[in-house]
Formats: C-alpha cells, structure tokens, sequence
C-alpha cells in the first residue's frame, strides 16, 4: 500500500530521453500516468546522434517503430542516422514528451516505500523509477602492454565519424562485431588500407535473405531450445555466406548463438563485408598481444604499423555508481531483470532497453515499455485511461 500511495503523490521518474525513456513516456501518457523524463545531455536522442555518420539502423524500419507510432516509410528499409534522430524528435513532439535537459542522475536509493534520486540539479522523490539510459553509455577499451608507447592515434569507435579523415592511412580496426565490420567497410571504400583484428571469428548472417530480414529469425527463434538456434544460425550462414576459412575467418564451431550468449557479441549482418574480405580491400589479422612504439605485434607474431587504430570493442551500460549498492545488477553491470519484472528488494523500480538481442533491441524496447506502463497503471488504477 505505501508504493500505492506514494506513486500517486508523486511522479514517475523516467531516467534517459532516448527511444527507451521516450517509449515509456508515451506509454506512460497514454495511461495518464503523471512522469518526469531527466536526460543527463541537452537533446533527444542525443547518443543516436553522436554515432558515427553513415549509420543505419541494424534492424528493418517496419520492427524498429517505437509504441503507437511507425517509423516514416519515406526513411527507406534500413534507416539512416539523421532519419532516426529526426523520428525520435517527432515521436516526442507528438507525445508531449518533454524532458528536464542536463540532469545527471548519480545515486538511486530506497527510501521511505519510494525512492530518492541524487541528481546534479539537486534531490529528487519518485515512487517509481525506470531507468531508460541505452546499453551503450560507457566506451570499452583493452588494456595492452606497451599502449601507451604507441605513436599513432588510437581511438574508440564512439570517435569515429566518417572514413575520408584517414584517407592515405594505414588503419587498423580492432573488433568482431557490427560496429567493426562497418567502420571497416567504410573507410575500404575510400580505399584506405585497412585490416580487421580479430579475437574470436564471429558469426555472419546476411542482413536479409531473399528479402527476409535476419531479425525475423532472431523474433521466431528466441522461445527455442539453445542447441537449436545453433543448428539454425549455422544452417543460415552457411546458405547465405561463402566460407571464409581462409580469409582468417572461419565460421563458430556449431555454436554461434552459445557465443552470443558468452560475448554479448550479436551476429554480424552482412551488407558489403564479406564482398570486401573476399576482394582483399579487408584483411583479417588476429589480436594484439602487444605495442612496440609504432608496431603492433599480434598474437601470431607478426607485426603491424597502423596509423590509427580504431577500437569496436562495444560499451557497457554504466550503471554501476548509480544502482550497484541495490544488488539490481549482474556481474557485467547489467540489470537482472527487464519491462514489467522487478526485484524484491527494489519494488518499482524499472529497466528498459538495457540489453543486447538477437531479436532486435528497439522492438523490445516497445514490449518492454508498455509491460512498464500496465505494471505502473496496476498500481496506480485512478490512472488509467480506461
């Protein structure tokens, strides 16, 4: 009862103005559920924006729509960047979303039946919180013996913006996931030299196949037994994508969704990578094992001088000074439980889009925010809107 009580005193607490807080909000108004959506930077969907300029989403327009409003059909199948951003700000002007700008939320603590925020803009109570803020907030970088003798530039993909800034270099992209295969197609085609170090050889599926997208597998598969989403993921790449053993880069061993589970890496979904490894405008080298001033001396042995080295080494959610006293996160800092699920010790508090799927991260964003919405509408039933 004093959860009850103290959500119709006081507002939800939405933390973060990305497609995740916006969805929740929409949610949230729908159900007339007062909120108050805190964004730590000055814009909607300010962390789309910053990503590199050629980025398209991974997952097609018509799964990518956030609740209640599509995706326009004019952004074309796999939507830009810009387009993206532009559709975030849209979706929040058509909701009435408008979130407190420059607020960083530091500290989360159980008070009272509710909870207390530390923000930099003071002290705030809510009865509930859902915590919205993007899987990809803090950047992931190796630690290397000898880095720091390095004489060229080394960098994280979230740096990146556009491929014509290292033309006439000798760039190296460390990394086995979207962002890397990406980054390396786009600066091949401005033909500079460039090769891929690759750990672990990942899984390739085709972004779609005969006009199927590879996300309707992810949707169909993810209620099915382990072992068999294997069987199927090597069923499909070894339809869709040529062997590429001897490019450095042979397929999983039978268990490419057991990796995924084990690296939180998703498949990479081919659009011009395996036509650019093929054509040797890529090379695929292995992992550092160490710096010598301006060489790179791999795991084989063999030595590497890049100009640059550009690190898609991924991002974690940092959560951790925030909730990490409230035993709400995993090992890897990410939350237990997601949507409408919440933890004992930690009643009405809420996560959404703080994870990595195979099944495509925005359409579960929509499914987990209006199971946060009908959790909070429950609680609160004065507030529905019928």
């Amino acid at each position: 009862m004093a959860l009850l009580l103290k959500i119709v005193a006081a507002d939800v607490v939405v933390i973060g103005a990305g497609p995740a807080g916006l969805a929740v909000a929409s949610s949230l108004h729908r159900r007339r559920i007062p909120y108050t959506v805190l964004e730590r930077s000055t814009s909607i969907g300010s962390s789309w924006q910053s990503r590199y300029d050629r980025l398209r989403l991974h997952t097609v327009r018509w799964l990518s729509g956030l609740p209640h409003s599509s995706i326009p059909r004019s952004y074309g199948r796999w939507v830009a960047r810009d387009d993206f951003v532009r559709y975030l700000r849209d979706y929040a002007r058509r909701f009435d979303i408008r979130p407190e700008f420059g607020v960083d939320i530091r500290r989360i603590d159980r008070v009272d039946g509710g909870w207390q925020l530390q923000t930099s803009a003071g002290e705030r109570t809510a009865g509930a919180v859902v915590v919205a803020t993007g899987y990809t907030n803090v950047p992931i970088t190796p630690v290397w013996p000898g880095a720091s003798t390095f004489t060229g530039e080394l960098l994280h993909s979230n740096e990146y913006r556009e491929p014509t800034a290292y033309s006439g270099q000798r760039v190296l992209v460390v990394g086995a996931g979207n962002s890397a295969a990406e980054i390396a197609v786009q600066l091949a085609d401005c033909k500079v030299e460039v090769a891929l170090s690759v750990r672990t050889p990942p899984n390739i599926v085709r972004r779609d196949t005969l006009g199927v997208p590879s996300q309707l597998f992810g949707i169909a598969l993810r209620r099915f037994p382990e072992p068999a989403i294997n069987t199927v993921l090597r069923l499909l790449r070894r339809i869709s994508v040529p062997d590429l053993s001897g490019y450095g880069l042979p397929a999983p061993a039978n268990d490419g969704y057991s990796q995924f589970l084990r690296t939180g890496t998703v498949p990479v979904l081919d659009h011009g990578f395996v036509k650019s490894v093929r054509e040797h405008r890529i090379s695929i080298v292995t992992a550092i094992d160490h710096f010598d001033g301006d060489r790179v001396v791999l795991t084989d042995g063999s030595l590497w001088r890049p100009d640059t080295i550009i690190c898609a080494t991924g991002f974690r959610p940092g959560l951790d000074d925030m909730l990490g006293h409230l035993g709400v996160l995993d090992a890897s800092g990410v939350p237990r439980v997601h949507g409408a699920d919440a933890l004992p010790q930690a009643p009405g508090l809420y996560f959404v889009g703080i994870d990595v799927r195979l099944a495509g991260l925005l359409r579960d964003i929509g499914i987990e925010a209006r199971g946060v919405g009908q959790a909070l509408a429950e609680q609160a039933p004065e507030r529905r809107s019928g």
